[in-house]
Order: C-alpha cells, then structure tokens, then sequence
C-alpha cells in the first residue's frame, strides 16, 4: 500500500499520474512555444525601420538658435531694425569647451550658464562672445533687433521677454512681423540621459528670408539729422519734420528718448518720462496759433493795413492781457503784429472775428481731433474751448494768442504749417507707406486724405508773413545759413511755476523751408525751457541746413 493514499484510489493511482504527466507537459510545450513566437516578433520589431525611425524621433531635441522677426523700413527701403550683425551658438556640453565658454561670459552670467553646462543638454547663448573653433559649439549670424543708439524708439517701440511688441509699430504689426521673421533651427539626437549622441551631427533647419515687414514714410537720414540735434538742444520735446504736400511724416523725435536695451531704468524715470511721446501730445501752444487767428480775419475781411496801437497791455471787460513787450509796440499792421508776435494786435483781430469763427477756423486746421498713425499710435486731439466758453469776451482773447483752453500736438502744428504752405489744403499726417513681402516690393495702402480749408489767396497771404518773420526779424534766431524760411515763434505759459515761483513756459517754433516751394515743415517743441526764440527757434535753423546738405 501506498503510504498516505487510501486503499480505495490505489487501483486508479497510476493511470491518474501518466495523465497529470502528460498535462503539464502539454503545458509546458505551449508555454516555450508562445514564449518562442513572442521572441521572434519582438527581434522582427527591433529590426523594423519604421519602429527605428520612431524611436529616433521620439529622441532628438529641437533648439531656435536664430529668431527674427520681418523688417521695418523706411521711405527709401533702409532697414530702421536689425542692421547690427551679430552671432548666436548652440553649446553642446562638452570637457573641451566648458571652461572657454565660462570665461567668454561676464562674472554675473557664469553661475547661470554653468548650471546648463552641467546639465548635459545643448542649450543657446545669444548674448555673448565666444571663440571661433570651439569643440561643441555651432555659431550663426543672426541681426540684433535695436541698434546701439536706435533710431525713433518712441515710433518702432520694443518687444517683450516673448518677442512680441509691446508698443509702437512693433504692437501695430506685430502679427505681420512676427510672420515674417526668420528661423534657424538646430535638431539633434539626444541618448535616454538627454545627452548628445556621440557622432549624429546635429541638423540645421532654416525657414523665412526675414525681409517681408512694413515700410513707414520716415526718412532715415533726416530722422538722425532730427534725433541728434535734439539730443544736442532739447532737455524735453519733440521734433517734427513733415511732407507739407502729402502729410507724409518723414522725421518725428521726442526727448529724451529711451534705451530698448534698458526699459527699467527708462520706465523709473519719472522726472524726464522718456517712455512718452511728446510730438504726439497736447500742449499749450501760444502764439504759433495766431496763424490761425490771421487766417480767421483775413476770412472775415480784416483790412491788413490797418494800423493798431499797442500800449504794451489790452483790456477785455475788465481782464488785463499784456504783451510780451510791456512798453508796447506802438502802431502795427498785420504783417508787423506777426512779426513781433503782438498780444494786443491778435486779440483785436480776435475779437473783431468773433469766437465762432476763431473756434471754426481752428477745427478747420485740424485742432481738436485725433490722428490714427498706425493701430495703436494715434496723435491726441488735444482740447478746444466750447462755444459756451467762447461767448466770453476774454476768453476769445486768450484763445486769439494761442492760450487758455487750447492744446495741440506738434503734429497737429505741422499740419497747420503744411495747411498754409500748401495753398490751403488741411493734409493728413502719414506714417506707413506699406507692407512687403519681399523687402523691394511695397503692397501701399491708401493715399492720403486732403481736403481745402483756406482760399489760396489766404494761404498765400499767411505764408507771406511767416517768411517775413523769419527773413526780416532779428531776434528769432531762426534763420537757417544755406537756405530761406518761413515760420512763428512762440512762448506758451502752462501755468505751473518752477521753485522759485517762476512760471514755466513752452518754447516753440513751427516753419518752412525754403520760403518758396517748400519741401519740409519743421515743428519744434521745447517743454519747460522757455522763450521759442531762444529755444526752439535755432533748433530749427540747424535742422534745416542739415537736411539740406543730405542733397
């Protein structure tokens, strides 16, 4: 008897066991046999191209080395950004390049780049120098964005962390210029660690031509003439040159400028604000208004030659206004009253016209209302004394020399230059010319609106005595060296006083040149500073010559 098995199975043990043994090894073949069919397939997948190409897709390792946006031009198809060539690497970690790349870089930036030399992972350096030759390290030429010392700042604007535009026509176009930009691209092969697999050269991907992007009306040349005579002259202001036929904007500064490179400190600037742009705000504007004010009586059949004499002071119902001669000026026409820039004179003409007229004559110019440059960048409209206000007696004479409710942009004064010059047609301040595709072909957008607002006789007149001050005055120091002119001075008080309890004054002066035919309207604006004559007045002068040694 087998021990542990009841005497009753003994009979059924053997045949019982043979079965089992069969079982198991029926089992056990089915098991090496699936497990064979799973090894083979698995040696057919690793031998499988499309199973390697995924694998290798699935390991490599994209960098932007280069990332540049479209263009913007100006009138003449000369780059205003990304002129300074410049280079940017791709680092692949490596024992021979670690410590040359190290001291390539400033003290304040090698903590952070060790940091990814250690990693292992390639990574890109735009803001350094490094040696030519350098084992690992790929270099591309690439352009900067802004310049050193980059032209019209306030007008191009800056972008962000991420590359978009911020302000200026980088905002207004951001979508063009961002599409039209230029990429270089560097993928490599990366093993399970993210290291670079030793011996796959990396490949180099290259899209867009970075020539497409916005073409403005600015001149370059004349823009550096602008930029560096303000720095030179003007603490704050602006300057602005104008096609006084077109409204094509072809030079617009304002001062102090600011550095794209360093935004904070500009940001923190609260004294000097460079971030704003003064060519595009109001401001008191004074005696460049009496063009307006002439244009208003000469509509209304003011006789030029009738002769007013100024005492040095006037009286409007009660309210004493003087000039800025307090002796007074004796008696002027209207031709000499320009030129001396006559309180009492204008408020006489003022008041003869009516403040319904002065107030029309003013909307006729163009004050009061906004002009869109470009998405984004608009001049302000400035502000207008009500008709209400205007039923005043002494408000009309404030507004007849340019002061009380009145403000107005300097490219709002150009355009009222431009308005006479041009025999009376209010023209609209241009900025952009166009998009390109390609850097040569300019798709324009639409002409300019113009409309008359002045008999030609009037404009004709008004111009006549804007020479006359300037080629017979002694004192506006407006006069250019090389050439003729036209154009008013003016002293404008804000209303705010200095510490010493003086009032601070606007300096202005807003011209022509040369006196016949013009080709340029020159605002120039001087905040804070001043008597126009003093300030603003030789800015222009410089100006003038220098953009016509330009040929």
């Amino acid at each position: 008897m087998k021990k542990g098995i009841p005497g009753y199975l003994i009979p059924f043990y053997g045949p019982l066991t043979r079965r089992l043994h069969r079982r198991i090894l029926f089992c056990f073949g089915l098991f090496c046999a699936g497990f064979s069919l799973l090894y083979l397939r698995i040696g057919l997948l690793g031998r499988s191209d499309e199973l390697a190409q995924t694998a290798a897709r699935q390991s490599r390792y994209t960098l932007t080395a280069v990332s540049e946006r479209g263009m913007i031009y100006d009138r003449a198809m000369r780059p205003l950004v990304g002129e300074e060539e410049g280079e940017a690497y791709v680092v692949f970690p490596a024992p021979g390049n670690i410590q040359p790349v190290l001291q390539s870089l400033p003290k304040s930036r090698r903590e952070s780049v060790l940091a990814l030399l250690q990693r292992g992972t390639p990574f890109v350096l735009s803001d350094a120098e490094l040696p030519a030759g350098l084992p690992g390290v790929y270099a591309f030429p690439c352009h900067r964005r802004y310049g050193e010392t980059q032209l019209a700042p306030h007008l191009i604007g800056y972008l962000n962390n991420e590359g978009g535009g911020v302000t200026g026509i980088e905002k207004s176009y951001d979508e063009l210029l961002a599409a039209a930009g230029r990429t270089v691209q560097l993928v490599c092969s990366l093993d399970g660690l993210q290291r670079p697999i030793s011996g796959v050269e990396p490949e180099i991907r290259e899209t867009g031509s970075g020539k497409g992007g916005v073409v403005l009306t600015l001149d370059k040349e004349v823009q550096a003439v602008i930029e560096e005579a303000g720095r030179a002259m003007l603490e704050k202001g602006a300057i602005v040159v104008m096609d006084p036929y077109s409204g094509e904007i072809h030079g617009l500064a304002s001062f102090p400028d600011y550095d794209p490179h360093n935004l904070s400190a500009s940001l923190a600037d609260s004294e000097n604000t460079p971030m704003i742009n003064r060519a595009l705000l109001p401001y008191s504007v004074g005696s460049t208004f009496k063009v307006a004010t002439a244009a208003a009586a000469l509509e209304e059949g003011a006789d030029m030659a009738e002769l007013i004499d100024c005492i040095g002071y006037v009286n409007v119902s009660g309210q004493i206004f003087r000039c800025h001669r307090r002796s007074g000026h004796g008696e002027l026409d209207m031709l000499d009253a320009m030129k001396e820039s006559c309180n009492p004179y204008f408020i006489h003409l003022g008041l003869e016209a009516g403040g319904k007229k002065l107030l029309d004559t003013a909307k006729r110019f163009g004050f009061g209302q906004k002009i869109p440059l470009a998405d984004g960048i608009t001049v302000s409209a400035g502000t207008l004394p009500s008709e209400g206000t205007l039923q005043s007696p002494a408000a009309v004479a404030n507004l007849s020399f340019g002061q009380g409710e009145l403000g107005a942009s300097p490219v709002q004064i150009a355009r009222m230059i431009a308005t006479v010059v041009n025999g009376g047609y209010l023209v609209t301040p241009k900025l952009v010319v166009g998009e390109t595709i390609d850097g040569s072909v300019v798709n324009r957008g639409a002409a300019p609106l113009k409309k008359r607002v002045l008999e030609a006789e009037t404009a004709a007149q008004l111009q006549a005595f804007l020479i006359h001050c300037v080629m017979v005055s002694d004192g506006q120091n407006a006069l250019p060296q090389t050439t003729t002119a036209g154009g008013k001075t003016a002293t404008a008080q804000t209303g705010r006083f200095d510490e010493d309890g003086s009032e601070l004054e606007h300096g202005w002066f807003a011209g022509f040149f040369p006196a016949v035919n013009p080709s340029y309207v020159v605002v120039v604006f001087s905040e804070d500073s001043g008597f126009g004559n003093d300030t603003a007045a030789p800015v222009f002068s410089q100006v003038a010559d220098r953009i016509l040694a330009l040929g």
